[in-house]
């Protein structure tokens, strides 16, 4: 959660993802997710970015979080009530599309790198339960996300690379 927190177009929010609950098991396996220990670090980073895409379709949907749809609910509704033939991987396509565009938005609006980070207090380690001396390695886990995403490691921005493969090109002149 401390990279969902730090990468969330709208501040620390778990609503952009709720990544805990991959932790706790609930891996979507169909959408290409592990599983990883807790406390992994950096080889988390791609899993995170894949679920924050599934939420930013879950948005898009004005799916409930708390309901919990199954991908292939998801994609059955969607399928029938457009008359799409979309994949999983077509959804997932469509809400990498709409995280890069929210990056792209907050760094035109003056976003850095900087910015992805987490109080003070949250890079401390507790002295006691299941969490007791684990401190976040957030710096590794930022730049294995930022490739992850295909963003530019030194300034957080999405490269221009990586926006024309979403069709995003148009946004190029504005971030960079």
């Amino acid at each position: 959660m401390s990279l969902v927190y730090a990468t969330s177009p709208r501040g620390a929010c778990h609503n952009k993802s709720d990544y805990f609950f991959v932790d706790w098991g609930q891996v979507y396996i169909n959408l290409g997710l592990q599983f990883f220990e807790r406390h992994a670090g950096a080889e988390k980073a791609a899993n995170v970015a894949r679920h924050q895409d599934w939420r930013s379709v879950c948005d898009a949907l004005v799916l409930c979080l708390f309901g919990n749809v199954s991908v292939e609910m998801v994609l059955g509704l969607v399928n029938a009530a457009c008359g799409y033939e979309f994949s999983v991987n077509d959804l997932l396509r469509s809400g990498e599309r709409a995280w890069t565009l929210k990056r792209a938005i907050n760094v035109r609006m003056g976003l850095t790198r900087e910015n992805d980070k987490l109080p003070k207090a949250l890079l401390e380690p507790l002295s006691d339960g299941p969490s007791a001396g684990y401190v976040p390695p957030l710096r590794e886990m930022l730049a294995a996300y930022y490739v992850a995403r295909g963003w530019d490691t030194e300034t957080g921005k999405p490269t221009r690379s990586k926006l024309d493969e979403l069709g995003l090109e148009w946004v190029t002149r504005d971030i960079w």
